[in-house]
């Protein structure tokens, strides 16, 4: 069974990627996320209709407190190594901001940003 990691931005569910629920398998990598120390990336393989490209990604870019980014992507890996089907079917809350429910409490937001 497949793992999805899901993410609201803390906006109402009314709109265009106020949330996003990705499945594991497109997940490629961490990145910083902008010039800063309170920002990183996840990176995951475009669903869009552009996914042949190259260069298009699926992209969450997480706020984050400054200089835990080490910290942050172990709890990430940590929740995902840990989700059992029979405790949440596979779903893994990484930023659910609007849920208040985080992989780690260093996690303060998250922006979403689907190539469509």
């Amino acid at each position: 069974m497949e793992k999805f990691l899901y993410f609201t931005d803390g906006n109402a569910i009314d709109a265009a990627q106020d949330f996003a629920c990705i499945p594991l398998s497109r997940f490629i990598g961490f990145t910083m996320a902008a010039d800063d120390n309170a920002s990183l990336s996840m990176n995951f393989v475009s669903s869009g209709s552009n996914s042949s490209a190259v260069n298009e990604l699926d992209k969450i870019d997480l706020t984050i407190t400054a200089s835990t980014h080490k910290k942050v992507i172990k709890s990430i890996c940590k929740a995902i190594n840990a989700a059992s089907f029979a405790e949440n079917s596979g779903l893994i809350a990484v930023a659910d901001v609007l849920g208040s429910e985080f992989a780690d409490p260093d996690i303060t937001g998250c922006a979403i940003s689907i190539d469509s």
